[in-house]
C-alpha cells in the first residue's frame, strides 16, 4: 500500500469514537493516542510525512494488538489492520529496515533455529544460568525467559505421509505452523492420530513455510507475501482435499491472502463437517469447560464441536470480545499491558471455576499457560480438538509415518 492509497483509506475515518469501547488498549490507558482514531491521525500524519518515525509515534502504534475489534464497531467500515500493517511497513522503510525486529522475526518463522535455541534455553536453565537473568530489570527479558518454558525442543513433528488406519483414499495436508510445531507438538500429534483414525492420510511437507502473519504485522509485507506464495505454490502440487490448519492466526492469514490453491479449513470446521456417522459416540466429561474465543478466530464453532462430549458443561469465557494480550509478538513487545489484559482473563477463570479451558490458537494458549500457572491454578488449556481426542479415546502417541 502506497502511502497515498495509505491516506485514502485512513480518510474513511470520521472519528466519530464508536470504536473507543472496543479497544482494549484504550480501555486500559485512556489516552486518545493509543485509541484507534488516534492511531489512524497518527498514520495520516506519518504518511503525509508531518511526523518522522520515532518513539513518540511508535509507542502508540506499538502499543496496538491488531485485535480488530475497532473494525466492528466501525460505521464506516475502515479496513483498520490494513492501515497499522502499511504504517508499520513504511516506518520499516523509513529505518532501513529495523535490522533487530528482523531478526527477532527471522528466529521465530524458522522450526530448526528456534528448535536450536530451544535446546539452548532449556541447558541454561538447568544449569541455572537463567536465575540471573530472571533478576535483570528488562520487562521483554523476564517475559521472553517465562514463556521459552514451554519451548518442546527435540518434540516436533517431521515433515512426511502419515498414512490412515484404513485404506479410504482420502488424504489432506496439515498446516503446523512454526512456533506451534514448537510449542504445542502435541497438538499435531493428536491431530494426526485423530485424522487417521477418520480415514484420512495425511502430508506435512518438508517445504511448508510461515503463513506470514508475523512479518506482515510488524512490518514485513513482501516477506510476507513471499511466504504466502511458497505456500500457495506447494498446494498446487499436492493432490490433498484440503489444507487443514490448528491455528487460528495461521488460518486467518492463509485466507485473506489465499495463500492455497486447495480449500482451507480449521481442524475443528473440518471435523464438524464430516457426517455424524463418522463419529464413535464420545465418553462423558462431567466438569466444565470454558472456550476462549482468538480475535483472529471468525465464526469460532468451538461450542458446537464440543457440545457432541455428553455431560460436558461447557460455558464461554467473560469478555470473549477481549484481546488476551497475546497478539502474536505482542506477548514479547509490549510485556506489560500484554499481561494486564490476561491477568483479566485470569480472573474471568477464577469466577467461572472451569476445570479446562480451549482455544484454538497457539499465541493465545502460551499466553493462557504461562498466566494460569503462575496464578497457581489446577485448569488446563487445550486446543478443542485435543479434547475431543481425549474423549474418544484418541492420545498424542507417536503415529506412523511413511516418507
Amino acid at each position: 500500500m502506497t502511502p497515498e492509497q495509505l491516506l485514502s483509506e485512513a480518510d474513511r475515518c470520521v472519528k466519530c469514537g464508536f470504536c473507543l469501547p472496543e479497544c482494549p488498549t484504550y480501555r486500559i490507558l485512556a489516552n486518545e493516542a493509543d485509541s484507534p482514531r488516534g492511531r489512524i491521525s497518527l498514520m495520516q500524519a506519518l504518511a503525509k510525512g508531518e511526523i518522522d518515525p520515532g518513539a513518540r509515534l511508535e509507542i502508540h502504534l506499538d502499543r496496538c494488538l491488531a485485535c480488530r475489534a475497532c473494525e466492528s464497531a466501525c460505521p464506516s467500515g475502515v479496513n483498520y489492520a490494513t492501515l497499522l500493517s502499511a504504517s508499520r511497513a513504511l516506518i520499516t522503510q523509513r529505518k532501513q529496515g529495523r535490522p533487530l525486529l528482523h531478526g527477532s522475526l527471522a528466529l521465530l518463522v524458522d522450526p530448526k533455529r528456534l528448535d536450536y535455541w530451544g535446546r539452548v534455553f532449556h541447558l541454561f536453565r538447568r544449569t541455572g544460568v537463567l536465575t540471573l537473568a530472571n533478576t535483570l530489570p528488562s520487562a521483554r527479558l523476564k517475559r521472553l525467559l517465562r514463556l521459552g518454558r514451554q519451548l518442546k525442543p527435540g518434540a516436533s513433528v517431521k515433515p512426511g505421509l502419515y498414512p490412515a488406519t484404513l485404506p479410504t483414499g482420502k488424504l489432506v495436508r496439515l498446516f503446523t505452523g512454526c512456533v506451534g510445531n514448537q510449542m504445542e507438538p502435541h497438538l499435531i500429534q493428536t491431530s494426526l492420530r485423530l485424522l487417521s483414525r477418520l480415514g484420512f492420510a495425511v502430508e506435512i511437507p518438508e517445504a511448508q513455510r510461515c503463513c506470514g502473519a508475523l512479518h506482515r504485522h510488524n512490518g514485513y509485507p513482501d516477506e510476507a507475501d513471499g511466504y504466502c506464495e511458497a505456500n500457495r505454490r506447494q498446494t498446487g502440487k499436492s493432490r490433498a482435499q484440503t489444507l487443514i490448519t490448528l491455528a487460528s492466526a495461521c488460518h486467518l492469514e492463509l485466507h485473506e491472502h489465499r495463500a492455497s490453491r486447495i480449500p482451507v479449513t480449521s481442524l475443528t470446521d473440518f471435523l464438524l463437517d464430516l457426517p455424524l456417522k463418522a463419529f464413535p459416540p464420545l465418553k462423558p466429561y462431567t466438569g466444565r469447560v470454558a472456550i476462549h474465543v482468538p480475535c483472529s478466530s471468525q465464526g469460532d464453532r468451538s461450542r458446537e464441536l464440543l457440545q457432541r462430549i455428553p455431560l460436558a458443561e461447557i460455558v464461554a469465557l467473560a469478555d470473549n470480545g477481549v484481546c488476551c494480550g497475546a497478539a502474536g509478538s505482542y506477548m514479547l513487545s509490549q510485556p506489560t499491558l500484554s499481561i494486564a489484559l490476561g491477568s483479566a482473563k485470569i480472573e474471568h477463570l477464577k469466577n467461572c471455576q472451569a476445570d479446562i479451558l480451549v482455544t484454538g490458537n497457539t499465541g493465545c494458549a502460551m499466553q493462557f499457560r504461562q498466566l494460569i500457572a503462575e496464578a497457581g491454578l489446577e485448569i488446563r488449556v487445550m486446543h478443542p480438538v485435543e479434547l475431543i481426542a481425549r474423549q474418544w479415546g484418541g492420545t498424542s502417541d507417536e503415529v506412523d509415518q511413511t516418507t
